[in-house]
């Protein structure tokens, strides 16, 4: 059995101490090595850069250490018996995908702190946690002493078992809840004002919703929120039998406050997506992740269908459970369809093909990505709306897709199967005989519009356009438009100018020759300015011709605009016909 220790070696400095004795039999090299990605965050992360003074001993004398790559030591052992190996972790990455440590809380996935012992990946692995006084400790990872929510000694079966169970630790705000029969907390670090009872029989419903979905068949025995609370901030990754979450204090439910408002409507939907999960990734997943391999890109285009259909049912299952409306789930559903379909990209990549290359032009976005590529996020929830209509209607509405995926689960998720690009259009023809594989091959692998009008007017609900209050925001309902005129770019506006931060292609600044990162200063010789921009934009009608002076750079230039009337990039949906709804929405 391989065994770790975890110690909080200077907070204040974000640094971890690890400490690895590995049993060996006699004299060899053994090869340690620390991923360089991890499961759900699919872009190389060289978590091994934060490793430092990388040591080992063994009966008292110092054994040899060989450098292998950037994430890789093979040591020299020269005897039987344990082989001590230790290091420190530099943990200062607030997220979600790696290790995070100071004199408030810290956090860490495994993949990032604990070494991988390749020739002994299949043996168990035993953790020893111990924290500074007065901290708690939550982890799902299956305990062998210490209280409840406390230091104390864990237990993994293999390797890749470990690096699926995060760890939050610190005087943690911890609250449990009964969902489906199975026993929740939702663990709170960091400072907040949240209503937690609130949020915990919200989250419950949430649960239970999916637990019975999936045909009350959890895949875990217990679950864990463990949450970082933050300023600023947002993100999730989901595990076996919990999810890692950070998010802004403002998006916790506050005391005394009965609506759910945006903010936490967005963490109530964090949740959901990330608990959807369970089934649809953790369990469920593509087969070129049998097994995973950490230590280079592992490469799929079935990331639409696994982030995809989580994403449609995010939102949904919080309309589902009663706790957003049919009007703000329509504007939520129109949100998306607004986003996708706002810039080029759309027609220009697949949503096989951003799958295929989430490790770079997906995870790696700039300025131009609205224009070149589509989210395998976005894109496949509006393909997994179009495919729960479709099955509704094929099957006189007697099948929804979320029946088909209880049972595409049981099949190929909980026998641990894994799925190749057609298994799910095989498997729905072969047991339901509903046919799909025309859908999919233009849905998924070309660019031609979704039939989301066609499809939604089948349930009553017409999908109207209406024009966008200014260039910074696309949303899923009618606004009044604020310009009369656009830029056709995303900016950022202050008293220094209009920074451009996305020109959209074929736009009017695009054809005037500027650029994402130029900086507008001045237009027809007037100063631009976040106090000035509404009236600079209302002076103007589409057609008309300015004079625009902006800094590239240090460098100042000047260029002609042509003003271009605004798009109408919202997308409204409107039930008409609340009979033909068909049990879709409430």
């Amino acid at each position: 059995m391989l065994q770790y220790r975890i110690c909080v070696d200077n907070a204040a400095a974000h640094q971890f101490r690890v400490a690895l004795d590995i049993p060996v039999t006699g004299p060899g090299a053994l090869t340690l090595r620390l991923p360089a990605w991890i499961p759900g965050s699919y872009m190389i992360r060289d978590f091994a850069r934060n490793l430092s003074k990388v040591t080992a001993h063994q009966a008292g004398h110092a054994v040899a250490i060989d450098l292998v790559d950037k994430q890789s030591w093979r040591i020299f052992p020269q005897q039987a018996g344990t082989v001590t190996v230790e290091y420190q972790v530099y943990a200062f990455d607030l997220s979600v995908r790696s290790a995070y440590l100071d004199q408030f809380f810290g956090f860490y996935n495994h993949s990032s702190l604990c070494l991988e012992v390749v020739e002994l990946s299949e043996q168990p692995c035993q953790v020893a946690v111990s924290v500074p006084e007065g901290w708690r400790l939550a982890t799902g990872m299956p305990r062998l002493s210490g209280s409840h929510f406390a230091a104390g000694e864990f237990r993994a079966e293999n390797y890749q078992a470990l690096i699926d169970y995060p760890v939050l630790m610190g005087p943690l705000n911890i609250h449990e809840f009964i969902a489906g029969g199975v026993k929740h907390a939702l663990v709170l670090a960091g400072r907040e004002f949240a209503d937690s009872e609130r949020i915990c029989a919200d989250l419950a419903a949430i649960c239970e919703y999916q637990i019975a979905m999936f045909g009350h068949q959890p895949p875990f025995q217990q679950y864990l929120f463990l949450t970082m609370v933050v300023g600023k901030g947002f993100g999730g990754l989901e595990h076996s039998n919990s999810t890692a979450l950070l998010c802004s204090r403002k998006d916790l439910a506050k005391p005394n406050k009965a609506a759910i408002d945006n903010d936490y409507r967005t963490f109530l939907s964090l949740c959901s997506h990330e608990y959807f999960h369970s089934w649809n990734v953790k369990t469920l997943k593509p087969r070129e992740f049998l097994p995973y391999q950490l230590q280079q890109e592992q490469y799929t285009k079935q990331l639409w269908f696994y982030e995809g259909i989580t994403s449609y049912y995010d939102d949904y299952v919080l309309h589902q459970a009663g706790l957003i409306d049919q009007a703000t789930y329509l504007t939520l559903l129109g949100d998306t369809i607004a986003r996708v379909y706002r810039a080029a990209g759309v027609t220009k990549q697949s949503v096989a093909e951003s799958s295929f290359y989430a490790w770079t032009k997906f995870y790696k976005q700039d300025e131009n990505s609205p224009n070149s590529i589509v989210s395998y996020y976005a894109k496949g929830a509006l393909i997994a709306l179009c495919l729960d209509l479709k099955i509704r209607l094929s099957s006189q509405h007697q099948l929804n897709l979320g029946l088909v995926l209880k049972d595409f689960w049981q099949a190929y998720g909980a026998t641990s199967l894994g799925t190749e690009e057609t298994t799910f259009v095989d498997f729905v023809d072969q047991q339901y005989a509903i046919q799909l594989a025309g859908f999919i091959d233009a849905a998924v692998y070309d660019t031609s519009e979704l039939p989301l009008a066609e499809l939604l007017a089948e349930f009553g609900v017409s999908l109207l356009t209406a024009t966008s209050a200014d260039d910074n925001s696309v949303v899923g309902k009618a606004v009044t438009p604020t310009h009369s005129v656009s830029l056709g770019a995303k900016y950022k506006a202050s008293g220094a100018g209009l920074e451009l931060q996305t020109v959209y292609e074929h736009e009017a600044a695009q054809q005037a020759g500027l650029s994402a990162l130029d900086r507008i200063i001045a237009i027809d010789n007037l100063q631009v300015t976040d106090a000035t921009l509404k009236e600079m934009f209302e002076r103007y009608q589409p057609g008309q011709t300015v004079t625009v002076h902006a800094f590239r750079r240090d460098e100042l230039f000047s260029t002609e605009l042509t003003w271009q009337a605004p798009l109408q990039c919202n997308k409204v949906l409107k039930v008409t016909n609340p009979q033909l709804l068909q049990g879709w929405l409430r």
